[in-house]
């Protein structure tokens, strides 16, 4: 199996090496990419392949789809700084072969609240969201054709678990802790051309165009260990996504969360596995189609999850019998641009998927666990920045992401959920809050072209259900059957006593120089029946950081 995996990583350096293209990788919320999603959407464009990380030479070939001379005279200046940007990263050294480049950063962050106590899930800048207080980042880059990335960071411990409150003071003792021996850093290899990109490493990984979560696969954690394998092209792109969850298991309340003797290259695997079909009919509607199955097996490059239709049949997890387990999932995402800047977006997801023939998973044979979302956007060019504001209503199902069958403590489901700082507490890597909940947003966000000043806000009223955020370990997550079916579920109404939460939330990025930027947020929430338990609750929140680069102030890049 190591010999297969060694020769199939060979051909694609092969193949990616017969052209000259930048693979230097950008996520969802970087800001190069958001630039060039709002260039689009202000042409009335669909916008860049929304399955990220992307490589340069995709948001340059993006670029490229706009005729740059119908942009307003400062868009058109930010167009071609992009773009020059996009084919010649700052680096610390460049020759003919090579580039190097180093960072470092300082990320001083305080924390406050007041109000009622407040746990993990209750802070809504979270922790993905949270700098490193230390970091070292190292890129580089071979003839244009190879990319990688090593980050190196010291962050502070997220929450206190001898207190049960959240770490403030950055002096306070013991309260950080190695991010490489908690969470291991984030690294990489980018290898390919203008229409082959295969990434290896640990990060972000995103499908969709959510602003509140996206509901196949959103980027709620600070890294995944995936690789990801993608064909770009005008009309037909594919992508293929495998996630490595190393048997996460299932823990007690209050018990530490740490990867050690966890993360091995033994066997049995659990791993996620995801096929992305992607096609633009023309530069304003875009169709994508997402399937996949998580699957247990001895060996951790299976032959089976390079078969893009395999998980459409009687894979949808009821039974772990056979000797393996998986659960298969199907989403739909439709993208249209309306004119006028104006852009609609609709996901929908089919989870534990069964056809009427399979009885074997079911007399009543019905989709189990469904979810969608739908959001419609407007972006437009003003005097010195963009304006983007949107709406979006979001519904999951009770039991979306919770089949909850396993042996002994082990997670199964689909969209498996990392455990976050030192609880037991679920999240979700599908839609961020989880199944049995319904959400109304209103949101915006304006960014200057000079990337100076970034401010967003976001208003939210959303219920929950008893099976949708674990807030305590005897919270009942699993699925009851109906009418006595063991194999069959069915319920399509928010479950038990319901959590009402109205949220409001602005946060501000303001670079004073080059090498210096400010961070503040303000959020505050009220919620009604706090924790699916009767009785009301509040929360004041505020987040104000400094991000530092010591090697910019001193010009060595």
């Amino acid at each position: 199996m190591r010999k297969r995996l060694v020769c199939i990583c060979f051909v694609i350096v092969m193949v990616c090496m017969a052209l000259y293209a930048n693979q230097v990788t950008y996520d969802y919320d970087d800001i190069e990419y958001r630039y060039v999603k709002y260039i689009l959407q202000v042409r009335d464009m669909t916008g860049p392949h929304d399955t990220t990380p992307v490589s340069g030479s995709l948001l340059v070939q993006n670029l490229n789809k706009v005729n740059k001379e119908n942009l307003p005279g400062q868009v058109q200046d930010l167009y071609d700084g992009l773009y020059s940007y996009l084919n010649n990263t700052p680096s610390l050294y460049k020759s003919k072969t090579m580039m190097l480049d180093l960072d470092t950063f300082i990320n001083p962050e305080i924390y406050l609240k007041a109000g009622d106590e407040a746990n993990m899930q209750d802070w809504y800048y979270g922790y993905p969201d949270r700098l490193a207080f230390l970091s070292l980042d190292i890129d580089f880059a071979w003839s244009e054709y190879v990319y990688g990335k090593i980050e190196l960071p010291y962050k502070i411990k997220l929450y206190d678990q001898w207190n049960d409150t959240f770490s403030q003071n950055i002096f306070k003792p013991n309260s950080g802790e190695s991010y490489q021996r908690r969470m291991p850093f984030d690294a990489g290899i980018s290898v390919g051309n203008s229409f082959i990109n295969f990434y290896l490493g640990r990060g972000q990984l995103n499908m969709g165009n959510g602003f509140t979560g996206n509901m196949f696969v959103a980027d709620n954690f600070q890294y995944q260990d995936f690789a990801k394998l993608s064909f770009y092209d005008d009309f037909f792109s594919y992508d293929l996504t495998y996630t490595h969850f190393d048997q996460e298991k299932a823990r007690e309340e209050g018990e530490v969360n740490s990867l050690e003797e966890e993360m091995s290259f033994d066997g049995p695997h659990q791993s996620r596995i995801t096929h992305s079909f992607t096609f633009d009919f023309s530069d304003k509607v875009t169709l994508s189609i997402r399937e996949g199955a998580v699957l247990q097996t001895d060996n951790a490059i299976d032959l089976r999850m390079f078969n893009p239709f395999m998980f459409l049949h009687n894979w949808n997890g009821f039974s772990a019998s056979a000797g393996y387990w998986a659960n298969n999932i199907l989403g739909l995402d439709l993208t249209a641009a309306l004119g006028f800047g104006f852009r609609l977006n609709f996901q929908f997801v089919l989870d534990q998927f069964q056809l009427s023939n399979e009885k074997d998973s079911g007399s009543n044979a019905f989709p189990n666990a469904m979810g969608g979302l739908i959001n419609l956007s407007h972006v437009m060019a003003i005097d010195k920045g963009f304006l983007e504001n949107h709406v979006e209503f979001v519904y999951t199902s009770p039991y979306l992401y919770l089949n909850a069958i396993g042996e002994g403590n082990e997670n199964q489901d689909f969209i498996l959920g990392y455990y976050l700082g030192d609880g037991s507490y679920l999240s979700y890597s599908g839609y961020k809050y989880g199944p049995d909940s319904v959400a109304l947003a209103i949101g915006g966000n304006y960014l200057t072209y000079d990337g100076k000043l970034d401010i967003s806000y976001t208003l939210m009223y959303r219920v929950h259900g008893e099976h949708g955020i674990r807030y305590s370990s005897d919270q009942n997550q699993n699925p009851v059957s109906v009418s006595g079916n063991a194999d069959f579920f069915r319920d399509f109404v928010l479950t038990g006593t319901l959590e009402h939460t109205l949220l409001a939330s602005t946060a501000v990025k303001y670079q004073i120089i080059e090498s210096l930027s400010v961070l503040t947020s303000l959020t505050y929430q009220y919620k009604i029946n706090y924790n699916n338990k009767v009785g009301d609750w509040q929360n004041l929140q505020v987040a104000v950081g400094l991000s530092f680069n010591p090697m910019m102030f001193a010009g060595k890049r």
